[in-house]
């Protein structure tokens, strides 16, 4: 079923012709494949989002399409849509003048980002993680004491650019994962653990209630 004109634009079926127009712009400037190269479907998003401006920027079609839907179009010989490139379509619409400079030079690849889950003990101890990256793998050390949430750059690793751009990075999340259904011996050193901590081992960079020792703390309550 052809998609819904209004939906892909985003207006209500009772918009005007300048806010179609504005909401075009906005989609145009998103899905724009020299600047959303990341997307491999951005060119046909852009193609889309044109064939839905083209009708509904025209009185005569728009009525033809809110009267009879995609059919009424064809059957009116003013099907939409047909265009080569993308720059077929700022020619068409815009002859060729968009109101904003489309960037063709060297541009940085996208960041790559991945999740790694540790233990709470693992995070009070530093862990040596091993992390597969463009170039194969690649073991970096968590120092002690790391924070949920923590993030480590390892540079170059993520998508490659384009127009001759450098590649992005590849970005390391730390999620520290708090033990839950401890064992009563488990629980004993728990709290063995707790009883022993001292107020400079629970300082942390962020200091928030949701810290890793807080939820630690409620965990083996």
């Amino acid at each position: 079923m052809p998609a819904d004109y209004y939906e892909t634009l985003g207006v209500a079926r009772d918009a005007n012709k300048a806010e179609v127009k504005t909401a075009f712009r906005r989609l145009a400037r998103e899905l724009h494949p020299d600047v959303n190269d990341h997307d491999p479907e951005a060119e046909q998003k852009f193609k889309a989002a044109a064939e839905a401006y083209e009708v509904l920027s025209d009185p005569e079609k728009r009525r033809a399409y809110d009267t009879y839907g995609p059919e009424g179009l064809r059957g009116a010989g003013a099907a939409p849509g047909g265009f080569g490139s993308v720059e077929d379509i700022f020619q068409a619409f815009f002859g060729g003048n968009f109101g904003f400079e489309v960037r063709r030079g060297p541009m940085r690849g996208q960041d790559l980002i991945q999740a790694v889950e540790i233990s709470a003990l693992e995070a009070m101890l530093g862990p040596k993680l091993t992390v597969p990256t463009q170039e194969g793998e690649q073991e970096i050390e968590l120092p002690p004491g790391i924070q949920d949430g923590s993030q480590f750059r390892l540079r170059g690793q993520g998508f490659p650019g384009s127009n001759g751009g450098p590649p992005g990075d590849l970005r390391v999340v730390i999620q520290v994962v708090v033990p839950t259904n401890l064992s009563e011996e488990q629980r004993e050193l728990a709290q063995k653990l707790e009883d022993s901590l001292e107020e400079h081992n629970l300082s942390s960079e962020r200091r928030d209630e949701a810290g890793l020792f807080s939820r630690m703390r409620r965990a083996f309550q």
